[in-house]
């Protein structure tokens, strides 16, 4: 296929090298551009935002860390966007916007270290993008886009680390960007860390299966398991991976906190706090729906519905309404989901190492979530595991010879534009819907 990626260390790969930064720059301005597009058109903070832009109102003229339940890092990043742009709509949303131009380039690393072709790895961001949910987490003030990006990013590290098997110093050099990555992650939100249990199941796995000297009758090069020891994944290696690097950049993260308090006990304190909130008893919530009804897309979560007027007597094809709606592309997501029962059977059985890692990053971020305690979720919740369906629907669909034999995956990636294209005027504040158009997407009552 054309924009192949040796796996091979070239000489000659300057080029190439500057190539790549040129089309992860050129993807992450475009991302940008489209999510600034519109932002400011809700012109009042909505949803969860009125929790978290007023904890940054707060940060930024006290110094005192509000709405304890989640860590600081995602809150600090919505100050910074109000420090640089201020107090309105734009300051609000600035960081978000960023971070969700950020996911997008992850996404296009991820699927660059998968498969080490850069068309395919285009095709990856692409559907990334159409699958709306990184769209509209970009597009507000919440903790989730930043989660998001950094969980994406510890995938593409992660992958790279365990593909680069000519430089052992360039992969634990990923390896070490992975655990930061996974630290920040869980310094926006708590489930950030679901991802890093994940990684750890699968460096664990290769290590039992080294200790037992486990030989595979028939070793293939796409092969999870080598029984041949990696030098960038010893075992000091991989404690400075996943403990020393992810507990460094998330205790960085509380540094302001613990300089307001004028003490280092602030870090355990804030700890408690946050325990004593998750793990109380959560009322009830209209939009709430729990982890098994998420791949059937059951139940999405409404951020903004307002007709000019604010009498819904007064919504018609004159007087659209502003809608924002936290919905999936579902030809992505039913599609995808599909794509990742494919990749869990690849996995098993032709033991396929993309295959493996595009279904633990899948399932460890959303299995989880079964033993919430709390009991209160939300649909979103499931957006970072959405997040590895492009992947999973790049393993299945692409096939090698050229983009002539790859029919099936432009057919798609043109299917989920227009699906996306079609339900933007309710993912998008500016464009406003119409009764007519608003009942033509309700495809399930639940939507409502």
């Amino acid at each position: 296929m054309s924009g192949a990626v040796d796996e091979e260390p070239s000489t000659g790969g300057v080029s190439a090298a500057w190539g790549l930064w040129l089309t992860g720059l050129a993807l992450f301005a475009a991302s940008l551009a489209l999510f600034l597009i519109g932002i400011e058109s809700a012109r009042e903070i909505y949803f969860d935002e009125t929790w978290y832009v007023p904890t940054a109102r707060a940060w930024l003229k006290t110094g005192e860390m509000l709405r304890q339940e989640h860590p600081p890092l995602g809150k600090l990043l919505i100050a910074l966007g109000m420090w640089i742009f201020g107090d309105n709509p734009l300051g609000w949303r600035a960081m978000s916007a960023l971070f969700g131009a950020i996911t997008i380039v992850a996404s296009w690393l991820w699927g660059l270290a998968l498969f080490r072709d850069t068309t395919r790895a285009l095709w990856v961001a692409a559907t990334a993008f159409f699958s709306a949910v990184v769209f509209v987490q970009a597009r507000i003030a919440m903790l989730d886009i930043f989660l998001m990006a950094f969980t994406s990013l510890a995938l593409a590290f992660f992958t790279f680390s365990v593909k680069e098997i000519y430089r052992p110093e360039r992969a634990f050099r990923y390896a070490l960007a992975m655990g930061a990555c996974l630290g920040l992650a869980g310094a926006c939100k708590w489930s950030g860390f679901f991802l890093a249990l994940g990684l750890l199941a699968i460096r664990l796995l290769i290590g039992l299966m080294r200790l037992w000297k486990v030989r595979f009758a028939d070793p293939r090069v796409e092969d999870f398991y080598s029984p041949e020891p990696s030098p960038a994944w010893t075992p000091a290696k991989t404690y400075l991976a996943f403990v020393v690097a992810p507990f460094a950049a998330y205790f960085v993260c509380y540094l302001p906190q613990m300089i307001h308090a004028g003490t280092i006990s602030e870090f355990a304190a804030s700890h408690r706090r946050m325990y004593e909130i998750m793990s109380g008893h959560s009322d009830t919530h209209p939009y709430m729906s729990l982890w098994y009804s998420w791949p059937a897309m059951l139940r999405p979560v409404w951020y903004l519905f307002e007709v000019p007027g604010h009498d819904s007597a007064l919504w018609s094809t004159a007087n659209p309404a502003a809608a924002i709606d936290g919905l999936a592309n579902p030809v992505v997501v039913f599609a995808g989901e599909a794509a990742i029962l494919w990749a869990l059977a690849r996995w098993i059985v032709r033991r396929e190492m993309n295959a493996m890692i595009i279904t633990v990053g899948f399932l460890s971020q959303y299995l989880p979530w079964a033993a919430n305690p709390k009991g209160l979720e939300f649909f979103y919740y499931y957006f970072p595991s959405i997040l590895c369906l492009s992947p999973a629907l790049g393993l299945a669909l692409f096939r090698e010879g050229g983009l002539a034999r790859n029919w099936p995956a432009l057919s798609f990636l043109a299917l989920a534009g227009a699906a996306f294209v079609y339900f933007l005027p309710i993912l998008v504040a500016g464009i406003g819907v119409t009764p007519e158009a608003f009942a033509a997407r309700m495809w399930f009552s639940t939507w409502r």
